[in-house]
């Protein structure tokens, strides 16, 4: 009987962590899964020690604001693993806390594979080879990062983006007509919501003077939907599950998503977007000097052209953001122009389904 230590920070790290938990139950139900994750991974079949999608933060000013409780994560980490001594340890996203966890398993001899490594392209080669030196596998999710983890004792191989797998490609099938379809995605973080928020509320009233609009909002988890349905409660805005993404996207005109993985299924679908992120101030001059990438958006960084508009830090208000829709909406070409690129983007990362390759990595350690 096999077991894994599988550690993930995010919704999205979540999502996988559970596609890839429930190919490998499917291998062999005897397996053992223990899981710093959420729902998903728990709903898989992982037996959950400590909730930490919850823990999840962008920044650093706003990583600080849980730094208690991330160290007693790391507490229980340790003594689990020395505990019940997995046989191999998964690691997705999270780099934060999860180089520091592979470096602690390979103290320990226990083989580590980590799915999704840290955006040393967007943030400097520092971790490329302390993460190469103490990982067993390296499985990247964009073509360009297997280069820059060359060159140290782990095997490195891409396997595709699972955005490609998980969204369909697209169709030209938005509605015509006056009133368009916009879709909020505010993102996965509460801090980060919470900062969308602010501006939506503002910018929603003031679209409304200008034309008939609907407004679809997707809650990455239950938690966050009842967050939104609290602070929406008095705008026209109707709420959805996450699950329910790819069918609001059906017919939409417009995303306004917040930066980060969505980002990317927002251009595969073929909607247009404006991508957006607000943080502390300080955390976005860090940023700016720390990013080697002239983009934060991930379709952009992808064609290396603007192909969606970034309002990022102050700029994402409710006037320059009303400014930016006006201009998509107006422009009769948005969606083919949209559907092009989702094209091409779908070239350049698609190879497969990834969490198939992660499971048949996995599965060779137990």
């Amino acid at each position: 009987m096999g077991k894994v230590f599988v550690s993930i920070g995010d919704v999205s790290g979540d999502y996988y962590g559970g596609e890839i938990i429930y190919l490998l139950r499917q291998k062999s139900e005897e397996t053992e899964f223990l899981a710093l994750g959420g729902e998903k991974s728990e709903k898989a079949g992982a037996r959950l020690l400590y909730p930490t999608v919850s823990l999840s933060t962008v920044g650093l000013w706003e990583v600080l604001s849980t730094l208690g409780e991330w160290k007693k994560v790391w507490r229980l980490s340790q003594e689990a693993i020395e505990r019940e001594h997995p046989d191999v340890v998964l690691l997705i996203d999270n780099p934060g806390f999860n180089l520091r966890l592979a470096s602690f398993c390979h103290k320990k001899k226990i083989p580590v594979i980590y799915f999704v490594p840290p955006q040393v392209w967007a943030w400097g080669r520092k971790r490329a080879s302390r993460l190469s030196q103490c990982a067993d596998w390296i499985l990247t999710i964009f073509p360009w990062e297997v280069d820059y983890f060359q060159g140290g004792r782990a095997q490195v191989e891409w396997v595709g983006h699972p955005a490609t797998h998980l969204i369909p490609q697209a169709q030209f099938s938005r509605l015509e007509g006056d009133k368009k379809r916009i879709i909020l995605l505010p993102g996965s973080r509460k801090k980060e919501i919470i900062n969308y928020l602010t501006v939506i509320k503002k910018f929603i009233p003031l679209l409304l003077r200008e034309r008939e609009a609907e407004f679809t909002m997707i809650a990455a988890s239950q938690e966050i939907q009842k967050l939104l349905e609290k602070e929406m409660v008095d705008f026209p805005v109707t709420i959805k599950e996450r699950k329910e993404l790819l069918s609001v996207l059906l017919g939409s005109s417009l995303a306004i998503s917040s930066s980060g993985t969505i980002t990317l299924e927002v251009a595969l679908a073929g909607v247009p977007q404006i991508i957006v992120y607000r943080v502390a101030f300080l955390t976005f001059l860090l940023a700016r000097l720390l990013m080697e990438k002239t983009f934060i958006g991930l379709p952009n960084i992808v064609m290396e052209e603007e192909i969606s508009p970034e309002l990022i830090g102050r700029d994402f208000s409710s006037s320059r953001l009303l400014r930016e829709v006006e201009k998509i909406l107006s422009d009769s070409r948005s969606g083919e122009k949209a559907l092009e690129f989702s094209l091409k983007i779908r070239e350049k990362l698609n190879r497969g389904n990834p969490f198939e390759e992660v499971a048949q990595v996995v599965s060779e350690y137990l």
